[in-house]
């Protein structure tokens, strides 16, 4: 009987375990500065919660209806953020929901309520306990794996997730969107929204000359800050413009760029 009671109580406590586990790792956010220490002060809050407010936070920031709409938050300029969440069908998620609730009235039942079941004295009430705790195990087993998966898939995810920061290719992304990100590059955007032509193309000598006088130093210093060395080539780099060479009647041309669709969204 008391290993048994031990056996289930060690599952309550792993369950509770798992929750505090996803609910301090499904979501991390920050700058390069302040990201540890944000993910650390999330691990400490979660850490005190009880089981019912850790269940009732599953529920609503891991857990999703599918056939919802999640809303995209904007971040400023250098913010990273991981995020892990289940999408489920409704049906799914109702049942998810009713484990929950099964095993919080289960734990609750062992922890606080199981002692008038304790009768050593009677041999038909300590079957009737045994067979009480074996029904219990299997009640709360289906949430205990469903966790238990679920922490493999955050694990999983970070897996990947620094697999690709060690890449050439989550370096040049990193690059990219410190461009798209700058100073400069916003103050072309801005030029080719208010002064294109008609046909949507913006003269490249009319925003340079603007952004001289708007950021001279961001200009002169454009090979070392930007690794380009024409503000054409860095509109090119950038990725959210399309620039042509307009011939002209003498022979030379003159370059004009415009913004691509939806780079500006």
């Amino acid at each position: 009987m008391l290993r048994r009671v031990g056996r289930n109580l060690v599952i309550f406590q792993q369950i509770e375990h798992f929750l505090k586990f996803l609910l301090s790792s499904h979501q991390h956010s920050g700058t390069a500065e302040t990201l540890q220490a944000n993910a650390k002060a999330q691990a400490e809050c979660i850490s005190t919660k009880t089981l019912g407010v850790l269940v009732e936070k599953y529920k609503t920031e891991i857990l999703h209806d599918a056939g919802e709409e999640i809303p995209e938050v904007e971040r400023p300029a250098g913010w990273f953020s991981f995020s892990y969440r289940l999408s489920v069908e409704k049906e799914f998620l109702d049942s998810l929901h009713n484990d929950l609730k099964v095993m919080t009235d289960e734990r609750n039942a062992l922890v606080h309520h199981f002692l008038p079941r304790w009768q050593p004295g009677s041999d038909e009430a300590m079957a009737q306990a045994l067979a009480y705790l074996d029904t219990q195990r299997e009640k709360v087993l289906p949430m205990f794996e469903h966790l238990k998966r679920n922490i493999e898939g955050v694990e999983e995810s970070r897996r990947y997730l620094q697999e690709f920061i060690k890449s050439p290719e989550y370096e040049k992304q990193f690059e990219l969107m410190w461009i798209q990100s700058s100073p400069l590059i916003e103050l072309l955007n801005e030029v080719a929204q208010k002064f294109s032509r008609k046909d949507g193309w913006t003269y490249l000598a009319h925003a340079g000359d603007l952004a001289a006088k708007e950021l001279p130093d961001e200009v002169k210093a454009l090979k070392e800050r930007y690794g380009y060395k024409t503000l054409k080539k860095l509109l090119i780099g950038s990725e959210m413009f399309d620039v042509l060479d307009e011939p002209l009647s003498d022979g030379r041309f003159r370059t004009l760029y415009r913004v691509k669709p939806g780079a500006s969204d």
